[in-house]
């Protein structure tokens, strides 16, 4: 995490940039490499939140796997553009989390993300609910466009 990534209305912000193994042959970004830039926002939020991606993998009886994954790439990126992510939350259910991307060069949305994470056991590799520590730890970055985030009761059925 770099020392400028910050929480502000609601929204995770993590700062990177465009590298050179991030682009194709013509020089711009290649474009499953947003996924990276979103994937190191994650990364970097989890550690703002006092674990290290490692940490909260292997200390806890359940890994977050990722079960569907969307990009919109609005404009093309060359090397050295630096890059703001903004992460939230779009839901989170019984078993999953639904992270959304915003990626901007300066002011101009460059490009949008999805991605959705399923809890599961590492001992029986089944979903499993969300972990209450964890739901709690998320809450704040869920967007208040989303209504419908009750947490779970033990008599709803577990789904993705």
């Amino acid at each position: 995490m770099t020392d400028l990534s910050r929480f502000i209305k609601g929204k995770f912000i993590s700062y990177n940039q465009v590298r050179m193994h991030d682009t194709d042959m013509a020089g711009i970004l290649y474009f499953a490499r947003q996924f990276r830039f979103a994937h190191d926002a994650l990364e970097d939020m989890f550690e703002a939140e006092g674990y290290t991606l490692l940490e909260f993998i292997n200390s806890h009886g359940f890994v977050m796997v990722i079960a569907h994954a969307e990009a919109d790439y609005l404009a093309p990126l060359k090397v050295g553009d630096k890059l703001q992510v903004h992460l939230s939350i779009e839901r989170i259910g019984n078993s999953s989390v639904s992270f959304f991307y915003e990626i901007y060069r300066g002011d101009e949305l460059v490009g949008t993300a999805k991605t959705v994470h399923v809890a599961l056991s590492t001992t029986t590799h089944k979903k499993m609910p969300v972990p209450v520590f964890v739901r709690e730890k998320l809450l704040k970055y869920l967007s208040t466009k989303t209504s419908e985030n009750p947490p779970p009761t033990d008599s709803e059925p577990l789904s993705i």
